[in-house]
């Protein structure tokens, strides 16, 4: 989802998250351990896209071009033990949208796009990028980047947690809203929402205390409204339960603090309390495959969508994959950190879709945005690295 000024995240922790979601300048980190220096002559990140990049007919030309990419569908069939190849190649568009096989799809043919210009330019991905980071679902494609796990693990999580968030909301009236800011104060925002939530609970609280109504176990009939994205520096998602939803962009627009918002055709509501059910069956299937391997085997760090900072081990890495599910994407955080404590000015956006890539040519407008989703692209960039390399840098 893509939007153009950070927000805040609610519902983790009730009057919170205005604070820990503002936008503040990054302290300065020390230089990563270990890493050779020509990795940043060039400050590159690689980012990859999540759920809503899908669409039938991705990656055909990579397939059919790049021996490497086609290897990485057929270990995907491998592992899940189903032709999602064939799905994404020319399948129904109906049953690629649905979360159980766009997500494994878009890490399948994010992964594939890598691999091929891993071949077109016989450099590993650590050798053209420094770091890697992926929005939402496109977390796991970074972490397959950087080796921290495979390619075989890394698709059954997602197929794991596609399916989980897909079964949390059967049933449900939800949304997913992308609002465009009319401010720059992202904790304004927030704070609204909060709000919102707020005056949602008491209402449900007191008409639970006269008899009028009945609540579950976690509140979420009573509404649900969450920052699910803080995508840019004025656009975020709002997720959760419809009426809600609407009810935090009315206010929104009444205080000038939104210009407008599109709904979003989503198959769940997506980082809101909605998935806790979700989350827990990630948690279940990340603690019996243990997957994520020593950071000292990893090719590069990698941004947490949780913490917009590189996870520090696998642990943690496991440990923010979990909370990702219900927590929100902070995309904006995570590229202030690379931009401005690591100098990254040229971003290699891989695989399908134009969203990620979008989002930092627009917050960045000076920066080098290289969209490479197809084979053109590829060949293209592989041809700008041989020449750079011809003159010494």
């Amino acid at each position: 989802m893509q939007l153009r000024q950070p927000l805040g995240a609610l519902g983790r922790r009730r009057g919170c998250c205005a604070r820990r979601y503002a936008t503040q300048p990054p302290k300065a980190a020390a230089p990563e351990r270990g890493r050779a220096p020509q990795l940043y002559r060039h400050q590159r990140a690689v980012i990859f896209p999540g759920q809503g990049a899908q669409f039938v007919g991705m990656g055909k030309d990579l397939y059919e071009q790049f021996p490497a990419a086609r290897e990485v569908f057929e270990e995907t069939d491998e592992a899940l033990g189903l032709g999602l190849s064939r799905l994404v190649l020319g399948g129904d568009p109906k049953d690629l949208v649905l979360t159980e096989n766009a997500q494994p799809a878009i890490v399948a043919v994010s992964v594939a796009a890598l691999r091929a210009l891993e071949s077109a330019t016989g450099l590993a991905a650590s050798d053209m990028f420094s770091f890697a980071m992926g929005h939402s679902v496109g977390e796991y494609s970074a972490l397959i980047a950087a080796q921290a796990v495979s390619l075989a693990d890394g698709i059954r999580l997602v197929r794991t947690r596609g399916e989980a968030m897909q079964a949390a909301v059967k049933g449900r009236d939800y949304a997913m809203s992308a609002c465009i800011l009319r401010t720059a104060n992202i904790a304004d925002v927030v704070a609204d929402v909060e709000r919102v939530q707020r005056a949602i609970a008491d209402e449900c609280a007191a008409a639970t205390s006269t008899g009028d109504a009945a609540v579950e176990p976690d509140g979420t009939n009573c509404g649900v409204v969450q920052v699910a994205n803080i995508n840019s520096s004025s656009q975020i998602v709002l997720s959760g339960t419809r009426a809600a939803v609407d009810r935090a962009l009315a206010s929104l627009q009444l205080k000038r603090l939104a210009a407008r918002a599109v709904n979003l055709p989503v198959s769940a509501p997506f980082h809101c309390r909605l998935m806790r059910p979700a989350k827990a069956a990630l948690e279940a299937r990340i603690r019996e495959l243990a997957p994520i391997r020593d950071r000292s085997a990893w090719s590069m760090p990698v941004i947490s969508n949780v913490t917009a900072r590189p996870h520090g081990s696998a642990g943690e890495a496991q440990q923010h994959l979990i909370e990702q599910v219900d927590s929100p994407v902070l995309w904006l955080q995570s590229m202030q950190y690379l931009k401005e404590i690591h100098g990254i000015s040229r971003w290699g956006a891989m695989g399908p879709g134009s969203v990620v890539g979008n989002l930092a040519g627009k917050e960045y407008a000076v920066d080098i945005v290289r969209r490479l989703s197809d084979v053109a692209a590829i060949r293209e960039f592989a041809a700008v690295l041989a020449r750079q390399a011809q003159r010494g840098y």
